[in-house]
């Protein structure tokens, strides 16, 4: 992909992961790597379920990331993903937008007594990205090996575009690794050539095998696996606050996973699945050694639905706790030499509640937005009781973006009426951090209800979304005054409502804070303004939404230096944000 354009509609961004360092790699850059002192010996194989990525195995890795994606129908837990964006979520950025990006290379293997032996074999399992941008037709994923004159010799390669997509199911590839090839210092390298500024381009690529005694046709491995870690326990939301386990029956979804045979012949599975918390002293079989029937066929791919935890049995006077979701299978895998078939046998994954609902699992793969002044972007829940609204939580990933204004919380009981919230807000960017956004009036809110913000220019924002769950169908988006309901990604935005306990006096109708407001007086003025009290931050917004001045630490401002016209100062004092207009003459 070349570029992207940023019209009023929700798109795809980036990726919201570490925001460290950036680190660029070039096609003919010396790599710096982490081999170890003695070589590997044969056989080689990683499914990458081990997370992070084995570094005994690998000497360049750094800027691989692993993903679990339940719905990519991968070979075992966990693949390798390649695109544009390292794995802090940094792009590359080459000078013309477009080259080598992800880059992953192996420690030496000591291929040199297999000079003479026509059996080697190298397999693995590619495909498209079904959860990122398609690669186009200029765009590839390469295999290099190491030759015997140290030089990368390509020896497979693929191409992207449309016509060479053929579904959500992993191709597999085998290779002869032939005699220019053995030697002590063999090594095989994996790259994609692509859109460099983002997470486009993108493949993704698993389950790697190399060993002698192998033929073309040998796609069979006395392996049974889990394809991804089961994580959701509910219907829609993957978090609810702790106070409102009491009503979560009805909203309680049983847990699936997905167990493949990698192997040709029958296996017999049994599987079990175990519920714990040390906050509640649980220790709890869903399932255990209960046997899969009918068994699984030669290379058939099953998906196992548990029954559902009750969680209404979990009440807890607790602020936070831990749910431990472990998963497991036994079928006869072994561990052997330099290979362990029972590493993606057991997925482990620990779901938080607090005060939230949420529809994320908090990590963004990617991020969506608007880029319109005015527009709206909202997110629809349904609380399972009465409540009090305290606090909106948001991510707001950091993507070199152009953004630097403001934003207004919103919410509503029905988005086609009035607003229940519009709060002016600062925006922290972070690829982790949320922005967590106190309510200067908390709300009551009950059954459905919207929350999320109003930008206030034109640049895009981004927000962060989840594409390992999807809450598609409860995203609205407001543009040139008209709501429309989302039809345009999948995933889940990661905005929360947070709940709890208010300061305030509060009605269902209308809040009133219990502290005064502060003035700004002369308004209008000729320049010279004061504030009622000393404020903490702010910011000095003209009429098309660009900040022109920020301020600290002020009881005044001198706004003489700026035109004659209306201007908007968003300031915040003690965690408070206010928004007031005023008239320089």
């Amino acid at each position: 992909m070349s570029s992207i354009n940023k019209i009023i509609i929700l798109i795809l961004i980036s990726k919201s992961l570490f925001g460290q360092e950036l680190i660029s790699i070039k096609s003919d850059e010396h790599y710096s790597t982490h081999q170890s002192t003695d070589s590997i010996q044969l056989p080689f194989w990683d499914d990458f379920s081990v997370n992070p990525i084995d570094n005994t195995k690998w000497s360049f890795f750094e800027n691989i990331s692993l993903k679990d994606y339940s719905n990519n129908n991968a070979p075992s837990l966990n693949i390798v993903e390649f695109d544009g964006l390292n794995s802090n979520g940094n792009s590359y950025n080459h000078p013309n937008g477009y080259g080598e990006a992800d880059v992953l290379i192996s420690d030496i293997i000591n291929m040199k007594n297999y000079e003479n032996n026509q059996t080697v074999y190298m397999s693995f399992f590619w495909n498209f990205n079904i959860n990122g941008e398609h690669p186009d037709y200029q765009d590839s994923i390469k295999l290099e090996f190491m030759n015997k004159q140290n030089e990368w010799e390509l020896v497979w390669y693929k191409t992207g575009g449309a016509e060479n997509f053929i579904g959500n199911d992993f191709i597999f590839e085998i290779l002869r690794i032939t005699a220019q090839f053995m030697h002590e210092n063999f090594q095989f390298k994996f790259s994609n050539i692509g859109n460099s500024e983002g997470p486009f381009d993108s493949w993704v690529l698993d389950y790697i095998y190399i060993d002698s005694n192998r033929n073309e046709n040998d796609s069979t491995f006395l392996d049974r696996t889990l394809s991804f870690t089961p994580k959701k326990i509910f219907k829609d939301y993957f978090s609810i606050p702790i106070k409102h386990f009491s009503l979560s029956d009805e909203i309680t979804d049983s847990l699936e996973i997905k167990v493949k045979n990698l192997d040709k012949n029958i296996q017999p599975i049994n599987y079990s699945y175990l519920v714990s918390s040390d906050e509640l002293s649980i220790f709890q079989f869903i399932e255990n050694e209960k046997p899969i029937s009918p068994i699984l066929n030669g290379f058939e791919s099953r998906v196992i639905k548990n029954k559902k935890i009750n969680i209404s049995d979990y009440n807890s006077d607790l602020d936070s706790i831990n749910i431990n979701l472990k998963f497991f299978i036994t079928s006869g895998d072994s561990s052997l030499y330099n290979i362990n078939y029972l590493n993606n046998d057991t997925s482990y994954y620990k779901v938080d509640f607090s005060n939230y609902y949420s529809y994320d699992d908090g990590s963004g793969e990617y991020a969506a937005g608007l880029n319109q002044k005015n527009s709206e972007l909202i997110l629809e829940y349904k609380t399972l009781k009465k409540d009090t609204l305290t606090h909106i939580s948001i991510l707001f990933p950091n993507t070199n973006n152009q953004y630097n204004g403001s934003i207004n919380l919103v919410a509503y009981n029905n988005y086609k009426e009035e607003k229940i919230l519009n709060q002016p807000e600062f925006i922290s960017f972070d690829n982790k951090k949320f922005n967590i956004y106190k309510l200067n009036n908390p709300i009551i809110v009950e059954d459905t209800f919207y929350i999320g913000f109003k930008q206030n220019e034109n640049n895009f924002l981004p927000v962060g979304l989840d594409k390992n769950n999807d809450s598609s169908d409860k995203i609205f988006f407001k543009v040139d005054g008209q709501w429309n309901k989302n039809q345009v990604i999948k995933g889940s935005l990661i905005i929360r409502p947070i709940f709890g306990k208010s300061d305030y006096i509060i009605t269902e109708v209308n809040e009133k804070k219990l502290v005064s407001d502060i003035i700004i007086y002369p308004n209008p003025s000729s320049g010279i303004i004061f504030f009622s009290e000393s404020i903490d931050k702010g910011l000095i917004i003209d009429l098309n939404g660009r900040i022109i001045d920020r301020f600290k630490k002020s009881n005044q401002l001198n706004l003489t230096p700026y035109p004659e016209g209306r201007y908007d100062i968003v300031f915040s004092k003690d965690s408070i944000t206010y928004k007031k207009k005023i008239i320089i003459k």
